[in-house]
């Protein structure tokens, strides 16, 4: 049965996985979407889920692709990791 995307809403990141991790996650998740979402849509939606960490520094940030918003939070991931050393 297809996901829909009400169920992508409601996912989240899990404690021991990367940023990267999760995306490709919620990537594959979101391709067997039906109606299929758009890209914009799938960005949105992606940014919604993210810990208050990630959102409070992707809220002002608009992305023109998936593989732009992965960068992007990889560096939070990074600044983060290095704050904590």
């Amino acid at each position: 049965m297809a996901l829909n995307r009400m169920q992508l809403q409601n996912m989240c990141k899990k404690g021991h996985e990367s940023f990267k991790e999760y995306a490709q996650r919620w990537r594959d998740l979101a391709a067997q979407v039906a109606p299929p979402m758009t890209k914009r849509e799938m960005i949105t939606v992606i940014v919604d889920t993210l810990p208050v960490f990630y959102y409070e520094k992707m809220v002002g940030y608009t992305p023109s692709s998936f593989a732009d918003l992965v960068f992007v939070d990889k560096r939070i991931e990074v600044g983060l990791k290095k704050r904590q050393t």
